[in-house]
């Protein structure tokens, strides 16, 4: 299967090169190599994971022509974590904002890596490696709020279990617990997300289609192959290369897929849903 699998992918990217038009560099990512089609998508979510009754907020402001976070503050954006085989990116698309925007708005002194286990054992809202909703996680993370890696490490990714919510940090002490403030879902026009990008990285969701696993760089966009699932990432920054107008995007697949974690996808057409549904957080 493992075999067939690879060549599938292999033969998923043969169709892209291929393909007039392409923005894009078909490929196997190191990340993916060997991964059976049943292991690909148990790191996605079920979609659509959008419950309709959020209420939309318009940011307005100036928004500069471009933002990339991952460059302007490396310190506190550029961390790459890796699910592993469960569909928690829900989980890790909300701490990984968390995490920056309390860093970049120096409420940690340097960033602190913040437990995307504990949101995944410990918010029975949402449904651990089984996916979740992206406005639902930052009500956890206001009302309970999640602790540090450190405190309660990431394990689920190994086996794609949910795991019991922890009582005591891995050490046996006591766990101490961070809270967010609020969080708006920004996704009104194209402006409103940008602006919003403009104050912080930006947690969203979108649908994974076949071609997807062959991204290894360029600015994304559905060429061919049927629907995988859903995905949750965080908008980092946007801007234009060679005409094209692009979202760049943190994923949770770690450094060795896309351009070194990150990808980026066609910006201001709802590319694949990605401008459906995002939070934007105050920390």
């Amino acid at each position: 299967l493992t075999i067939q699998q690879s060549m599938n992918i292999e033969s998923v990217v043969s169709i892209l090169k291929e393909m007039p038009g392409m923005t894009w560099t078909p490929g196997v990512p190191e990340r993916l190599k060997g991964l059976t089609h049943e292991q690909f998508k148990g790191m996605l979510m079920n979609v659509p994971k959008i419950p309709m009754t959020v209420d939309k907020v318009k940011y307005v402001g100036a928004a500069p022509a471009s933002v990339d976070w991952a460059t302007q503050n490396a310190a506190c954006v550029n961390h790459i974590r890796d699910q592993g085989q469960c569909g928690s990116c829900w989980a890790f698309s909300a701490v990984a904002e968390f995490g920056d925007r309390r860093c970049i708005n120096k409420k940690d002194a340097t960033r602190v890596i913040y437990s995307e286990q504990y949101v995944v054992s410990c918010d029975k809202i949402d449904s651990g490696c089984n996916g979740g909703y992206i406005n639902m996680v930052w009500r956890f993370l206001d009302q309970t709020g999640t602790t540090t890696d450190q405190c309660v490490p990431y394990t689920s990714g190994q086996f794609g279990i949910q795991g019991v919510c922890p009582t005591k940090c891995k050490d046996g002490s006591a766990i101490k617990l961070t809270k967010s403030v609020s969080a708006a879902d920004v996704c009104n026009g194209e402006q409103s997300i940008m602006n919003a990008i403009a104050e912080g990285p930006v947690t969203t969701g979108f649908t994974v289609y076949a071609d997807f696993q062959a991204y290894t760089g360029g600015v994304y966009q559905h060429k061919w192959g049927q629907m995988e699932g859903g995905h949750a990432v965080e908008f980092v920054g946007y801007g234009v290369d060679n005409g094209t107008k692009f979202w760049k995007v943190k994923n949770s697949w770690g450094g060795s897929w896309g351009e070194q974690g990150y990808f980026r996808i066609l910006r201001g057409v709802d590319e694949c849903g990605i401008e459906q549904q995002c939070m934007a957080a105050q920390v």
